[in-house]
């Protein structure tokens, strides 16, 4: 064997680290975008779980909680817990019933003040619905 042929040429060693960079660049954006959604997820599971935890607080201390919302600070905030942030990358659409301002009602009833929260990313869009008659919490994608 000769040795001209033992070896790689300078060419095609700077291929392959050229496509290993094409590869980790692409698995990188990808590695982002996926703790991105996850971000978005856990935002749309932590109001739920807000919302639900202020009606069994209702329906516990048999009076009325509210779970506030400040839209210009951009806060949410449960009876007995410390403020929350709303997701800054993400659009927040509030529809709650005039005479509470800008929160959410529970009665000790179980019933509440009824409404919904939009959140919105881009194209992504979570709709989380509170029943009056019943205060159940659900949320779902909308497309």
């Amino acid at each position: 064997m000769s040795a001209r042929h033992a070896g790689f040429t300078l060419l095609e060693l700077l291929v392959v680290i050229a496509l290993m960079a094409v590869a980790m660049g692409l698995l990188g954006l990808g590695i982002g975008q996926g703790l991105q959604a996850a971000r978005e997820r856990q935002a749309v599971r932590d109001l739920v779980i807000a919302l639900r935890q202020t009606r069994t607080h209702a329906v516990l201390s048999g009076a009325p909680a509210l779970l506030r919302f400040d839209m210009a600070e951009r806060w949410y905030q449960a009876p007995g817990h410390v403020r929350q942030p709303l997701s800054a990358t993400m659009g927040v659409q509030l529809s709650v019933a005039q005479q509470w301002g800008s929160a959410f009602a529970f009665f000790p009833d179980g019933g509440s003040s009824g409404g919904h929260v939009v959140l919105a990313r881009g194209d992504r869009r979570w709709r989380i619905d509170v029943a009056w008659l019943t205060g159940g919490v659900r949320w779902q994608v909308v497309p």
